[in-house]
Formats: C-alpha cells, structure tokens, sequence
C-alpha cells in the first residue's frame, strides 16, 4: 500500500499532465513537500481556439494575432495541444464526449 506522502507526491507529479502550466518543481524533506508551479499569463483555451480557427479557416484577425504574441508565441501553430491526463477514467470520458460531437452524418 502506498503511503499518504506518496500519494500526495504522485498526485503533485502529475499536475502537469491535467493542466497548463508551464513549470513544475518539487522538493521533498523530511516533514514539508514544497512545491512551485509556474502559471501561464494568458488563458490558454482561448489561445488553443484561435489556433483551431486557423486551422480550420486558414486565417486570424490581426487582434487574435496581437494575443498570441502578447501569451508569447509567434504563430498559432506554436501553442501548445491541451495536456493529456494519465488517468484512465478521465481519457475514456473525453473518448465518448468526442464520439458524440459534431452534426448528423450525411447521408449517401
């Protein structure tokens, strides 16, 4: 059985994987975890959504563009995809959530 401390050190491990962080540092003694977790400046969904839109339209509004480049990067091909989690229950749920969307099949 592991421990409650491993638990907690696994479950701080794996922060990265479920969120948008753009650092993580962990340190472990003997009675405290300390733990410093860098935060992006800009919300990252709207930053993956003007990426969709260039991919899907071929071009962004100069606004969209200014956006990006004050979350730092140059083109919207550079953000980042959303961080895939480990947990198997939670990629399964996105699995069926991804199988129900979009519209009617056409038909032939």
């Amino acid at each position: 059985m592991p421990s409650d401390r491993a638990k907690i050190i696994r479950r701080l491990l794996s922060l990265s994987d479920d969120y948008d962080v753009l650092g993580l540092e962990l340190e472990a003694k003997p009675d405290e975890i300390v733990v410093h977790v860098r935060l992006p400046d800009c919300d990252m969904s709207e930053m993956r959504a003007v990426k969709f839109k260039q991919q899907e339209t071929g071009f962004i509004t100069v606004d969209e563009l200014m956006s990006l480049q004050r979350a730092g990067y140059k083109r919207p091909a550079a953000v980042p995809p959303k961080p895939q989690p480990r947990d198997v229950a939670t990629l399964r749920k996105r699995e069926r959530q991804q199988a129900f969307a979009g519209g009617p099949r056409p038909y032939d």
